[in-house]
């Protein structure tokens, strides 16, 4: 039987947290769930031996995991073909995932946080200087390529296209070129279909509103709105609908130069039901131009 959503976040925050001492106040606060809801979700789990109680201390049983683990992601998907030309000379002789920002690369900081969450089923769809991204196997061994050789003649759906297989049971979708500065956006389990966003009065980049608990109006530009981050998670039926529905775009006159998000979000946005899990903007950097990226490293001189 499915858990409810309040038993999965409650049974998720104390699995991430472990054993210690919380307060009512502290789980409503941090899940936006109110201390009422909280407290009555507390005591079922702790009568359906999901969590034990030792006074202020919570912690989650080996009953509480068993339910936890059809809710456990696995794979992940990384978009990585595009070539970064605003980046340059930065990727002059490297792709944009590959800069290392005061000596890290920026793809190891999502690499990172996806292997420090036990996903280690990842492929890495690349395109320009491709054989770059062989490095990272130095560190990863497990990762697997796809090489798409058209990423300079469409857009970043060709490489959804080229990674449908992969994209199945539960599964991330991630830009490669995000330099992720709190690791926790990447969880180990999930419930339901999202994307990341990061609360805006107003922006000129893309960005979504919410409607009725999903995402609504993505578009570039946009007031009192979410800014869109490429970290998404698709449960196991939504995998199954992008690889229907991703192909059928790209077939289609003009598909080829798609976005892949507009997909689920405006070009087939009746067939999902995507939530926004919000972060904050600190949470995650993106470095758009070789100034921006000059100003986080001064080693890039201007």
């Amino acid at each position: 039987m499915p858990l409810s959503r309040y038993d999965f976040e409650v049974l998720a925050y104390l699995e991430r947290k472990g054993r210690q001492e919380y307060s009512i106040r502290d789980i409503s606060d941090d899940l936006c769930i109110s201390g009422v809801a909280i407290m009555k979700c507390l005591d079922e789990l702790r009568q359906t031996g999901r969590i034990d109680v030792f006074g202020p201390e919570y912690c989650i049983t080996g009953k509480g995991l068993e339910v936890l683990e059809p809710y456990r992601v696995r794979r992940a998907v990384i978009l990585a073909a595009g070539f970064g030309s605003r980046m340059m000379p930065a990727t002059a002789d490297r792709p944009k995932p590959m800069v290392s920002v005061n000596g890290v690369r920026i793809i190891d900081t999502l690499l990172d946080a996806l292997v420090k969450n036990g996903i280690t089923e990842i492929t890495i769809v690349r395109g320009y200087k491709k054989e770059k991204l062989d490095e990272l196997l130095i560190k990863y061994p497990f990762l697997r390529f796809i090489d798409n050789d058209d990423y300079a003649k469409t857009n970043n759906i060709s490489s959804a296209v080229l990674a449908l297989d992969e994209i199945r049971e539960g599964c991330y979708i991630c830009e490669a070129d995000l330099y992720i500065t709190e690791p926790a956006v990447i969880t180990k389990y999930q419930y339901s279909s999202n994307i990341l966003g990061s609360y805006s009065l107003e922006t000129d980049d893309w960005s979504f509103r919410m409607k009725d608990g999903y995402i609504s109006e993505y578009q570039k530009g946009n007031t009192y709105c979410y800014n869109y981050y490429g970290i998404s998670y698709w449960t196991p039926d939504d995998c199954k609908k992008l690889r229907r529905d991703f192909p059928d775009v790209f077939s289609e006159d003009g598909g080829k130069d798609v976005f892949w998000e507009l997909v689920p979000l405006v070009l087939r946005k009746d067939n999902y039901k995507v939530e926004i899990r919000q972060c904050r903007k600190q949470d995650i950097m993106e470095i758009d131009n070789y100034y921006e990226l000059n100003q986080l490293d001064k080693s890039y001189t201007l």
